[in-house]
């Protein structure tokens, strides 16, 4: 696998909001929306502590949901891309 840009990164972020906004609004998804930005704004800061806390509560948080395969996919592959760049969660 080619590493992760943080172009890519933010890329595959937008693609997970997008799914998400489809969701039914709720406390779980606008959770996972409001540390997604987080995620993209440290992300492009280059601050890997924040990075490292955003991405965990997005993850834990679309991985206790059920919103289907589409939005475990687009996570995995937001996942994929923050490990190839060093940030583990």
């Amino acid at each position: 696998m080619a590493e992760a840009t943080k172009s890519s990164i933010l890329d595959a972020a937008d693609r997970l909001a997008a799914l998400l906004r489809a969701v039914p609004a709720d406390q779980r998804r606008d959770k996972a929306l409001y540390h997604l930005q987080r995620l993209q704004l440290s992300v492009s800061a280059s601050h890997s502590e924040a990075v490292r806390f955003a991405a965990f509560t997005v993850n834990k948080t679309v991985h206790d949901a059920d919103w289907g395969p589409a939005i475990a996919a687009e996570m995995e592959a937001l996942r994929s891309d923050l490990h190839s760049r060093g940030h583990d969660f």
